[in-house]
């Protein structure tokens, strides 16, 4: 029997269900592949849904992919470069993301097949989510058995931690589909092949949904001796059970937080509920190692972050730190007469001494964007460096960062200053701010002056809770797909008027199921006022 460096998975969606086909596509390594899931295959050809799951071996393949197809939503080109542009992080002069970046906004056109926002957002969620599943069925339908047979684990001593895993990854994709879609299929480990789980619900229910399977997979890991999942499913982390509640924990918080539409409802999260999960969340970074020789652990996501050419960083992501006027200036012209701008700023992540081109996060470019002409309003002077050019450090090969101890903190800070614990809020940033070259906060905001950081959008030295939201953006760009940075200007009443506050469900799929046709954004349904 010989390993096979073949796997890939594919989700297609047909009236009333979706079924996970897997397909035979050339992988980049075959020492890489099969170290990593280890699938030995005696007929490849013989890779339909219902062959794959009678073998512990390729089921355990099909997690790792399912995994993969998670993974590629956060990081892949789509939908992650319009979400940061939606976000207020990059800004875009290329015509294959013009519709997302124009303004003033345009709706999404959800007929286009192509779609880059919704179509792999709504495919990669439901890929992973109906990988989970079909898996966790497969074992169950077929018994099929994991690591140690003997009379103390006559099921298998692993068999446990694959179930979980399989739920855990159901209810990742089902968070994500929450977030960032309108509205959604609720699905379930024990949800029929053949279902997409029932009608359509709106993203309060399925977020609530996503918040009960990640309660259910702390049950069943509490239920359960304790485990480790292996280095090579998440590639590079092994995740213990301890580690694994957490995870979930954590992922609950920002279910909680980022479901957010609006200031109004940001406001009403129980904050003191968030708070006082905090404590039990995670202790380290949950990431992956991204690794060139195995597919796909990369982040294009994290490589697109310096580039130059069609995509800089957002003025409205710099702009706060400006100390001169020149960014409300910006704020205050016409589209029209909108270009790049230079801030001045001590803020050293953006500016070195003396206001020198280059921070330790950004550069200041001399050069013009390539397609200018598509928007000059679209232009920016400032790139990210904080992954330009270093072989351990790229999108290639960096430490993705899934949920940090960062936005924890940030989390957290924002839980405070809800709760009127200013003081304690302000501890929490200034760190950074002082490393930063910035004067600390106090429970009053920034300290008035010259060189007050940051300043709200009419000039004025900020307030504590402007201070809280730059920091978090500017000390976590780019992070977690450019999910995190739209939730949040979503919620605090930030992103640009007539952007989509949510998304529809593909319209592919609105076409296959039979139902009436809708967008949002452009100053229509679902955008931002």
């Amino acid at each position: 029997m010989s390993t096979v460096n073949w796997f890939a998975r594919r989700i297609y969606v047909t009236r009333s269900r979706w079924r996970v086909v897997f397909v035979l596509v050339a992988a980049t390594s075959t020492a890489a592949l099969s170290a990593c899931v280890g699938l030995d295959v005696l007929n490849p050809n013989g890779l339909a849904v219902d062959n794959v799951y009678s073998s512990a071996a390729n089921t355990e393949a099909a997690l790792v992919g399912s995994w993969r197809a998670y993974h590629a939503l956060l990081t892949g080109t789509c939908p992650t470069l319009p979400m940061s542009v939606h976000g207020n992080d990059n800004t875009q002069t290329s015509i294959t993301y013009i519709d997302f970046s124009a303004e003033p906004r345009l709706p999404i056109n959800n007929r286009d097949n192509l779609n880059c926002l919704t179509r792999f957002g709504y495919n990669n969620a439901y890929e992973a989510i109906a990988g989970g599943r079909d898996s966790y069925q497969g074992i169950i339908s077929n018994k099929l058995k994991f690591g140690v047979v003997d009379t103390v684990t006559p099921n298998g001593k692993d068999t446990p931690s694959r179930l979980i895993f399989a739920k855990f990854i159901i209810a990742m994709g089902q968070l994500n589909v929450g977030l960032h879609f309108d509205k959604g299929y609720i699905t379930d480990f024990d949800t029929p092949k053949e279902s997409t789980g029932g009608a359509l619900k709106p993203y309060q229910e399925v977020t609530a949904n996503a918040i009960a399977q990640f309660r259910g997979v702390i049950a069943d890991v509490r239920a359960t001796p304790a485990f480790t999942f292996p280095t090579t499913w998440i590639n590079g982390r092994p995740i213990t059970s301890d580690e694994l509640i957490r995870i979930c924990l954590s992922n609950i918080t920002r279910a909680e937080v980022y479901m957010a539409r609006t200031p109004t409802e940001r406001a009403a999260v129980n904050w003191a509920a968030v708070l006082a999960r905090l404590d039990s969340g995670i202790v380290r970074d949950f990431a992956q190692q991204a690794d060139p020789a195995i597919s796909p652990t990369a982040s294009p996501y994290l490589n697109n972050s310096f580039a130059q050419n069609t995509l800089r960083i957002s003025n409205r992501l710099i702009g706060p730190s400006d100390t001169s006027g020149v960014y409300q200036t910006w704020l205050a012209t016409p589209l029209a007469g909108r270009a790049a701008i230079t801030v001045t700023t001590p803020d050293r992540r953006i500016h070195g001494a003396t206001n020198t081109t280059t921070g330790t996060r950004f550069i200041r470019q001399t050069t013009s964007m390539s397609s200018a002409t598509n928007g000059p309003y679209l232009t920016s002077q400032y790139r990210s460096i904080r992954y330009l050019n270093t072989a351990a450090d790229s999108g290639n090969r960096a430490l993705y960062l899934y949920v940090s101890m960062d936005e924890q903190k940030y989390i957290r800070a924002e839980a405070l200053w809800r709760l009127s614990r200013f003081a304690e809020a302000a501890a929490l940033i200034n760190p950074t701010r002082v490393a930063a070259n910035l004067k600390p906060v106090d429970a009053n905001g920034p300290p008035a002056g010259r060189d007050c950081v940051p300043r709200a959008d009419d000039g004025s030295c900020g307030t504590l809770f402007d201070a809280i939201q730059y920091e978090k953006r500017i000390d976590l760009y780019p992070y977690a797909g450019s999910a995190i940075a739209f939730f949040d200007q979503r919620a605090w009443g930030k992103l640009v008027s007539g952007t989509p506050i949510h998304w529809p469900v593909v319209g592919r799929e609105l076409t296959t199921m039979g139902l009436p046709y809708y967008t949002f954004g452009g100053g229509g349904p679902g955008s931002a006022p």
